[in-house]
This record gives structure tokens, C-alpha cells and sequence, in this order.
């Protein structure tokens, strides 16, 4: 009692509830939460399964299996995980579950799969609820080769290979864990020039890193669709699934529609667009009346943003993003402007729990447009642009954002920003969020308070 009455700090429980922010506007009535503070994280404990159509688990399953399936086997097993009558392709599995016309699972041998097996370059998406489980591994899914013979030509190392718009080493990785982008150059001369270049010859691939590249060290993105859901409108569930290239996205999401979209420990990275003018993003999903939560995974080295969410005039998008990360978007191609590790715009409202984001060129890190409301609770964005100005956290035009118990670290610009708030009507509301380098800026009426 005497401590009390002297106002010492009573202790705070190691599990504890965590309410949305006044204001927020989360729809609680559809997408409940229970978000905990637990051990220093913030996290939904929640089955992911649990958030789509419960018909999918109930479904028939097709088996893939990229080396030794065949894609006139009937996909089917005696039970989840037999793999006896595989078929080769993904897109084939989606073939003969729609046909079905039911809801079901599309279970994935781990390995590597190539180019247009994914979704037979965006012919053939499911029409049916759908998950698709890498079993008991990470399905590699790629947009070129995994292996590439190369060939001495003079100061340069080629191959021949069509319709590549990307070139990355894999052998050498950013202090992130990306691959490591190549610039492309006008020619063979001027590769053999520039270190850590490329360039194509009329089909022909000439790259120079400074020796011979070992057959699995340079990554050779090709002009075909990712994980490419344009018109498929219902339930979505991806697990051990890790895409690298698109030229719509890495991952994108386009119908107008009305469901859920759940993804764990999946990656994508790496979009290419086929015309470098139009640059798209690692994760772009539009247009969804509905929750689209991701768990453990990952957006980084998208052409322009990483994780991208827009309503665009189909209100109702809700996102949730937990443990996830984005690094080194952007950077690319000299067209690709505003590129962000993650950006919500229209309406949208997103909450992201413990996330990391940072080293995006040409952009911000964690960008909130338009109308869109969003809470940070336990992330971190790190800021290291170079083109002049750097910035962790930047809210504008209407838009509002919590930041609770969020770290910014904004530094080597000529102007370096933890947190900006741009617009009449943009607010950012801050609890025990703290800034490692970089400056507050508000601009046009925007303003900072607290929470």
C-alpha cells in the first residue's frame, strides 16, 4: 500500500490485450481481433486456416509434383501428401480443381518450379475457392531459370535466353538477404566495361561480374506472370510459397471481389514489368471487399512498391500484416517513382504488428495515402535513400497514422525525415514511437499528436 500511495508503477502484464486505436475504424464486426502484446510482440493468435472458406480444407486435394508428376495424372492421392498421381504443373492442378467446381487445395511437392508453371502465364488462375500448400517446404517458384550455363565472350559471360527484363546475382546478397541487381547497359562492349552488368544481345545474355558465374549465381527474371490472380474472386490461401519475378507482381491481386486472402511464410520478389515504364510492385492487391492478412511473410526488391493495397473505388479492404518485411524496393528502373515498402491508399485500413521495413530507393519506407487509416504497433522502418531525401514514415493527403511502440531511422539524404505529415487532413497519432536519426517534418496543414 505504501508504494502505491507513492506512485510507484504497478507492473504490467507479460500477455495483455491491445485495443485498436480510438478512431481507427476497423471493422470489428467482420474481422474481429484479439490483438496481444505478449513478450515484447504484438500478434493475432489465430488459426490463418481459420480465415477462409472452411469448404477448402474440406475439398478435394491435387497433387503437384515438378519432377516427377505428369500433368495427365489425376492429381488426386488416397490422402494429403500422397503424391503418386502428381501432376507436373500448378496451373494444371488449377485446371482440374475448377473443374470439379468446388472448393479445394492445390498441395505442392517442395522444389523449384519454372517460368509459366505457376499460372500458365496468367491462362490458367483458379475459379474456385483455393489454397495452395507448399507440403512440409518452400515451393521456389521463379520466372526464368534456377540453373544457367554461361559461356566466355571476351569480357563478358553469355547465354541465350529470351525475353529476360531483369538480371540478379544470387551469389551475392544484400546486408538484407536480396539478391543483388545487375545494371543493364546498352551493350556487350559497354558490359564488358562496367562491372556487375548485363545486357541483352538479340536474345543473347551478356553479363560481367567480374569472372565466371557459377550455374545457379545469377538469377535471370523472364517476361512471364508471377503468382498472377486477375480474375480468380473468391477465397485465397498460400503457405511455403515463394515467388521471384512477374511482370504484373511478384504477387498480384486484381479482381473486383469479396472474400478473404491469407497468406504464411510465404516471400515475392523480384517484379519485373515487361515494359520498364510501368513499373508494378512485389505484392499489389486491388479491389477486394474483404480481409487480407499475411503472416511471416515477405515483399522485397519490387520494381516499385513492396506491399501495395489500393480499393480503388471498391470500398471495404482491410489488411493485416504480422512479422511481415520489405526491403530494398525500388531502385530499378529510372521510371519507377514513389517506391515504397509498404503503401495503403483510398480507404483502406491496415494494421501491421511487429513489422521491419527499410532501404527502398526513390521513395518512403512506410507510406499512408489518400483516406487510408493505419496502425504500426512494434514495427520498424529504416530509411537509407539517397536520392536526396530519406524518410521512415510519411502520412499524407487525408490519411491517418497510429505508430505505437515504433522505431524510425531516416539517414543519408541531403534531408532525412523519421516521420513526415503532409496534407490538411493527414494526422499522425504517436505512442511511444522513437526516432534513432532523422527529423520531424509537417507541411500543408498536416499534423503530429498523441495517443
Amino acid at each position: 500500500m505504501l508504494g502505491i500511495s507513492m506512485g510507484m508503477a504497478l507492473p504490467v502484464p507479460t500477455d495483455r490485450a491491445v485495443p485498436l486505436p480510438a478512431g481507427f475504424g476497423w471493422d470489428s464486426g467482420r474481422f474481429p481481433l484479439d490483438i496481444r502484446l505478449a513478450g515484447g510482440r504484438y500478434r493475432w493468435d489465430i488459426d490463418p486456416r481459420s480465415l477462409v472458406d472452411s469448404g477448402i480444407w474440406a475439398g478435394p486435394a491435387y497433387h503437384v509434383d515438378g519432377d516427377d508428376g505428369d500433368d495427365g495424372n489425376s492429381g488426386l492421392g488416397a490422402q494429403d501428401g500422397d503424391f503418386a498421381a502428381a501432376k507436373r504443373t500448378i496451373h494444371a492442378a488449377f485446371v482440374a480443381g475448377n473443374a470439379g467446381g468446388v472448393p479445394y487445395r492445390v498441395i505442392v511437392r517442395p522444389g523449384r518450379y519454372t517460368n509459366s508453371s505457376f499460372t500458365r502465364n496468367g491462362q490458367d488462375e483458379p475459379s474456385q475457392p483455393v489454397a495452395i500448400l507448399g507440403w512440409g517446404g518452400a515451393v521456389d517458384y521463379r520466372t526464368g531459370p534456377f540453373a544457367v550455363s554461361w559461356t566466355a565472350a571476351g569480357g563478358t559471360w553469355t547465354t541465350a535466353q529470351s525475353s529476360v527484363k531483369r538480371v540478379l546475382r544470387t551469389d551475392v546478397l544484400t546486408a538484407q538477404g536480396c539478391y543483388t541487381d545487375l545494371t543493364e547497359v546498352a551493350d556487350p562492349g559497354s558490359c564488358a566495361a562496367a562491372a556487375n552488368s548485363w545486357c541483352n544481345d538479340g536474345g543473347t545474355i551478356h553479363v560481367n561480374t567480374g569472372g565466371a558465374p557459377g550455374d545457379e549465381d545469377i538469377a535471370l527474371i523472364r517476361s512471364f506472370h508471377g503468382a498472377r490472380f486477375m480474375t480468380h474472386a473468391d477465397d485465397l490461401y498460400l503457405e511455403n510459397i515463394h515467388c521471384e519475378g512477374g511482370i504484373s507482381g511478384a504477387l498480384h491481386l486484381d479482381a473486383v471481389a469479396s472474400r478473404n486472402v491469407v497468406a504464411v511464410g510465404c516471400s515475392f520478389r523480384y517484379s519485373a514489368p515487361s515494359n520498364p515504364s510501368s513499373s508494378l510492385d512485389a505484392v499489389q492487391m486491388r479491389r477486394t471487399d474483404g480481409l487480407a492478412a499475411f503472416f511471416g511473410c515477405d515483399a522485397s526488391g519490387g520494381a516499385e512498391d513492396g506491399w501495395s493495397f489500393h480499393e480503388d473505388s471498391n470500398p471495404g479492404l482491410h489488411v493485416l500484416l504480422q512479422d511481415c518485411t520489405g526491403y530494398g524496393n525500388g531502385g530499378v528502373y529510372a521510371a519507377a517513382t514513389s517506391c515504397n515498402a509498404v503503401t495503403a491508399h483510398d480507404a483502406t485500413r491496415l494494421i501491421d504488428l511487429g513489422g521491419s521495413y527499410g532501404w527502398s530507393t526513390n521513395g518512403t519506407e512506410v507510406h499512408c495515402v489518400e483516406a487510408s487509416h493505419s496502425w504500426f504497433a512494434g514495427t520498424r522502418a529504416t530509411a537509407r535513400d539517397s536520392d536526396g531525401t530519406s524518410v521512415a514514415f510519411k502520412c499524407s493527403n487525408d490519411s491517418q497514422m497510429w505508430l505505437q511502440k515504433t522505431v524510425a531511422d531516416a539517414a543519408g539524404a541531403a534531408s532525412n525525415y523519421a516521420l513526415e505529415v503532409n496534407g490538411a487532413g493527414a494526422v499522425a497519432h504517436l505512442r511511444h514511437h522513437s526516432a534513432v536519426q532523422g527529423g520531424t517534418a509537417t507541411s500543408t496543414g498536416g499534423t503530429v499528436t498523441t495517443f
